[in-house]
């Protein structure tokens, strides 16, 4: 099939679709990727979860012309009849008629009928990635469910997909791993079904610009009802406001908060709602307007100072590791939240007592800045003793990556967070001993090859801050001469990022974007705003604008429960404690550029990190959002406290608005 806005090429045996290509494209990039075997369009009838086999779809039937194209599979419960068209528009257009082949009555349930849709969003290397690889935003919102699927790099050419009949309940994703996200998988809710009754799925799919484009395609569609908020995660003396722009004509609208009716105000096509939560936690408002449903989620947090008490609280009375005959004394380990017991494992090193467990340290002293606790001082001294025994050595600036002073490998992640672990006990104290040790991790870090590595653990303005405010000008400038050469070894690589421990993916971006913005902010110095920006503008492709907290301004990211968490699964993290790293990105760079809203998506992407927090203190390193990954349940906040304290920290520093 092929018009003048699509070329699409078919399975021939099976009739699934395995090319997806903008014919006026320069570099032809084919948003879709069967790499899995899943190719677009294949008809998943299962659901794990309940344990159902799985009844593979046979192809009964494919005929394709120049404009259209038909298939038929079948497994002899149900048949499913995919119609492809192009619209006068030039849109292309699938239709699955779903249709109970059985004389009884068929009840499926939740997750168990999805269409696989496979966007080619994996990651090979940074410059085939933003040419060849696209970040999939992804929303099943009832009968207003989309896809934005961005081009990696900075492009005008990006395809959307709106749905246009049905309605669809969540996304699994099959196939995942590090460097892969994996086959989506559209799924549709409980459906029942009389003997022979058919129900549609359909959507259309269309080239945009960018965000507010697609938007404005979207809402075409005649069943997008787009839900518009400031802040999706809400604090207890704050109210939810949003608004929902509903599609024309449509007569009756109800708003329910919770299953219970809620108030609204009406102006033509825009609904408008002021609701006064009662109590902290999830809230889901559903949209109801002719029958067309959707829904937004907040969260209601009681603020961040009682919060950010409890979890220093829990840390040093449930997270430290007391035991004077280990050498693991004083540490901070993970914490399993449902056995209420620490995890601890030398091997996995990402479980270790050391790496990012730094995080816990950081938001003690943190805290104590602004807060005398002797309880919570005695646990910091212990921790130090812990850290200048186990995995730094104070006189030659050498970071460990495990408990005694294992150097088996060089991690070169590590010492940026000893180092700025030791400029906040520098303000805590003013004892300038800690620089001293700073400029000797610095010295031993740059001669490891640290001027080539991409790093998220310095802030090098505060670090430079520290020295001018100890009355150390001297150290100050070799100091920022040695972060200088740092930021312009990230300038001279441009956007050819280099690979890490993935491919590519967000923080390898945070990266660039952070410490060229401090490096204009520390010297005044003009031509690094452009170069900031040039970073900026690839790190805000990772960011979503789903109307829920768990995807609003949240970047993509899926491999970090199976490597930080106790469920062990690849799957989209929404979100993710390194969220905060973007938000940090994007103040940095409001600050030298004065772009307003990247402030506003710097909160909006603290705000929603705090659903890693209960009410209690207790942490979770991430949140899975989709209904199955790989075949196991999803949608579940991960059982482990690890790491997601820097959400925290990062929230005192670079959240300047008002509620916290």
């Amino acid at each position: 099939m092929k018009n003048k806005n699509f070329e699409i090429r078919f399975h021939p045996e099976r009739g699934t679709i395995v090319s997806i290509v903008n014919p006026n494209d320069a570099v032809e990039m084919n948003w879709c990727d069967p790499a899995e075997g899943l190719e677009w369009g294949t008809v998943v009838n299962e659901n794990r979860e309940t344990v159902k086999r799985s009844v593979g779809m046979k192809t009964e039937r494919f005929e394709e012309t120049d404009g259209s194209g038909v298939t038929v599979w079948s497994n002899g419960k149900l048949q499913v009849t995919a119609k492809r068209f192009f619209k006068a528009t030039g849109n292309f257009v699938e239709e699955y008629h779903v249709k109970n082949l059985r004389d009884d009555d068929l009840f499926l349930e939740r997750g168990e009928l999805g269409i696989c849709v496979p966007f080619n969003d994996r990651y090979t290397w940074a410059e085939d990635c933003q040419l060849h690889r696209c970040n999939t935003h992804i929303w099943c919102g009832e009968h207003t469910s989309w896809v934005n699927a961005l081009r990696m790099g900075k492009s005008g050419c990006n395809l959307g997909m709106v749905l246009t009949e049905g309605e669809l309940d969540s996304y699994s994703v099959s196939g995942s791993r590090s460097n892969q996200r994996g086959i989506f998988i559209l799924n549709c809710g409980h459906k029942q079904l009389r003997a022979g009754e058919t129900f549609t799925v359909s959507w259309e799919l269309f080239w945009h610009a960018g965000d507010e484009d697609f938007y404005q395609k979207a809402r075409q569609s005649g069943q997008f009802i787009d839900v518009r908020a400031e802040h999706f995660t809400v604090f207890s003396d704050e109210t939810i406001r949003f608004t929902a722009s509903l599609p024309p004509d449509k007569r009756e609208v109800l708003v329910f908060a919770d299953d219970e009716k809620a108030d609204f105000l009406r102006n033509g096509d825009l609904v408008r709602v002021v609701y006064r939560p009662k109590r902290p936690g999830e809230h889901r408002f559903r949209i109801v307007a002719d029958g067309i449903c959707t829904h937004a989620d907040f969260l209601v947090v009681s603020g961040v100072k009682q919060l950010l008490e409890k979890r220093v609280r829990f840390i040093a009375e449930r997270q430290q590791y007391h035991c004077p005959q280990s050498p693991l004394d004083g540490s901070f380990l993970i914490y399993d939240n449902r056995e209420k017991y620490p995890v601890y494992d030398a091997v996995i090193t990402d479980h270790n007592a050391c790496r990012e467990r730094v995080g816990m340290a950081l938001l003690l002293i943190r805290y104590l800045q602004e807060h005398e606790d002797a309880r919570l001082r005695a646990a910091l001294d212990a921790y130090l003793t812990f850290l200048y025994r186990e995995f730094f050595d104070a006189q030659t600036g050498e970071v460990f990556d495990g408990a005694g002073k294992n150097n088996s490998r060089i991690r070169l992640y590590n010492a940026p967070w000893i180092t700025l672990l030791l400029t906040e006990l520098y303000n805590l104290t003013e004892q300038k001993e800690y620089l001293e040790q700073i400029l000797r991790i610095l010295e031993k870090y740059y001669a490891q090859g640290g001027q080539r590595f991409y790093p998220n653990g310095f802030s090098m303005a505060k670090t430079v801050e520290a020295f001018r405010n100890a009355q150390m000008p001297k150290e100050a400038e070799l100091v920022l001469g040695l972060f200088r050469t740092h930021v312009d070894n990230m300038i001279a690589n441009g956007l050819a990022y280099p690979k890490h421990e993935v491919n590519f993916e967000q923080t390898i971006v945070t990266a660039p974007a952070n410490y060229i913005s401090e490096m204009g902010l520390l010297t005044g110095d003009g031509r690094y705003l452009a170069e900031a920006k040039r970073h900026i503008e690839i790190l805000e492709r990772f960011n979503g604008h789903q109307p829920g907290f768990h995807q609003h301004e949240i970047p993509i990211r899926w491999w970090d429960d199976f490597w930080f968490g106790k469920g062990r699964v690849f799957g989209d993290t929404f979100p993710h404690y390194w969220s905060c790293l973007t938000a940090r990105a994007y103040m940095n760079y409001y600050r030298l550029s004065g772009e307003e809203k990247y402030r506003s998506a710097a909160h909006e992407c603290l705000r929603n990190c705090l659903c890693l927090f209960t009410e209690d203190g207790q942490g979770s390193c991430a949140y899975v959002f989709p209904f199955l990954v790989n075949g196991k349940r999803g949608e579940f906040y991960d059982e482990w406290a690890n790491d997601q304290d820097f959400a925290l920290y990062f929230f005192q520093d670079y959240y300047e608005g008002d509620g916290a």
